[in-house]
């Protein structure tokens, strides 16, 4: 009985209760950034590997971007690239786009330490290559840092072309609710995790991070840990195509969850409650117990069938049955194409846990993940 309601409780606190805690903390404690017309030296960061298909359309697009042009710097870092990347993006070199060759394929968390050494603005944005910025993009961002107690500032992610499956409806839904979690964090000035396809950092802010590392988690984290605030700015959108296959995406999580454990097992003084007591909370309710979320299932699963003598958990039984038995008729339909809006939460619930499952199996048989690829299409 102990282990059913404690399972079900730390899952419950992960999707529900964290958020209504930080909405209720937002009230007391909220967080005003001073926004002020201010245009600093701005260095944009691209680690590209294998982006043919967009080099060029996100060189145009920085290049068309609203804001000073003797105040904006492009670096392009091609990682090992083995397909025209680098031809592509040096017919754009200029005085404002700078291309560097790194033969090696080294990871992306080399390449944007590589490019921030390189670069000159007094604020780092980074984005992807195949993300692409809204034209007063940075205008926004840059905004925010003329408060001096912000130090990372959070673009505003959207999924576009979310109605072709079910893997793409799906993360398009999944999305929304997770900003909206964002934008409660926000309110207190204290953001976990930022969108990888865009966010900018302070450089007196910045951290030299690990290679296996991933950026878009670590980088914040140690923002707050200087006693920085970290913020959303929603008026700063970048436009994403989202994975179309549930193999893409499935293998997506799983390397998230292998990176993210990896980089709080280098920075483990970020999960201190006795150093930084909000930060590790929030970081526990809102990261860590969220990729645990699979082997928690799995647990009150077992309960359920431990005390199934009992209507109760055999009524709970049955219900995991018709939600898994709903999951796999979503992945079948994924296979074909199509959707179903009754489906999405079942398939991508299982999907997302599934995948973080084995990406903390990974973990613990020591597996690294450094070199990447890009696997939207």
């Amino acid at each position: 009985m102990f282990i059913y309601w404690l399972t079900f409780l730390l899952c419950l606190s992960s999707y529900l209760f964290y958020p209504l805690s930080i909405a209720l903390l937002g009230r007391f404690f909220s967080f005003v950034p001073k926004k002020d017309d201010w245009e600093p030296e701005v260095s944009i960061l691209i680690a590209a590997y294998n982006e043919e298909k967009d080099i060029v359309r996100k060189i145009k697009n920085c290049l068309e971007l609203d804001y000073p042009a003797d105040k904006l710097e492009i670096l392009i870092g091609s990682d090992g690239s083995n397909d025209e990347t680098l031809p592509l993006a040096k017919q754009h070199a200029s005085q404002r786009v700078k291309v560097f060759d790194y033969s090696e394929n080294r990871g992306k968390t080399s390449v944007q330490n590589d490019l921030a050494a390189a670069s000159q603005g007094e604020i780092l944005i980074f984005t992807d290559a195949a993300s692409f910025l809204n034209p007063n993009a940075i205008h926004s961002l840059v905004r925010n840092f003329s408060d001096d107690r912000i130090g990372c500032v959070a673009g505003r992610m959207r999924f576009v072309n979310t109605d072709d499956n079910i893997n793409t409806h799906s993360q398009g839904l999944y999305w929304r609710y997770e900003v909206k979690i964002r934008e409660l964090e926000s309110a207190l000035g204290r953001v976990i995790g930022v969108d990888g396809p865009l966010y900018a950092v302070r450089r007196d802010c910045y951290v030299t991070l690990e290679p296996q590392s991933i950026s878009d988690l670590l980088t914040p984290l140690l923002v707050q840990e200087k006693g920085q605030r970290v913020v959303l700015e929603s008026e700063a959108v970048v436009d994403e195509d989202p994975t179309r296959q549930s193999g893409h995406e499935f293998r997506t999580r799983r390397r998230i969850t292998l990176r993210g454990l990896i980089g709080l097992a280098i920075y483990g003084q970020l999960l201190n409650p006795f150093k930084n007591p909000v930060l590790a909370a929030q970081l526990f309710f809102h990261k860590v117990l969220r990729w645990f979320i699979g082997p928690l299932v799995l647990l009150h699963i077992c309960a359920c069938v431990v005390l199934s003598g009992r209507t109760f958990f055999s009524i709970a039984l049955l219900l995991y049955t018709l939600f898994f038995l709903a999951a796999f008729a979503g992945w079948k339909l994924e296979s074909r194409g199509g959707k179903n809006r009754f489906l999405t939460v079942p398939y991508y619930f299982s999907l997302v846990n599934l995948a973080a499952t084995l990406g903390i199996v990974d973990f613990i048989r020591k597996k690294q993940a450094t070199s990447w690829k890009p696997v939207r299409y």
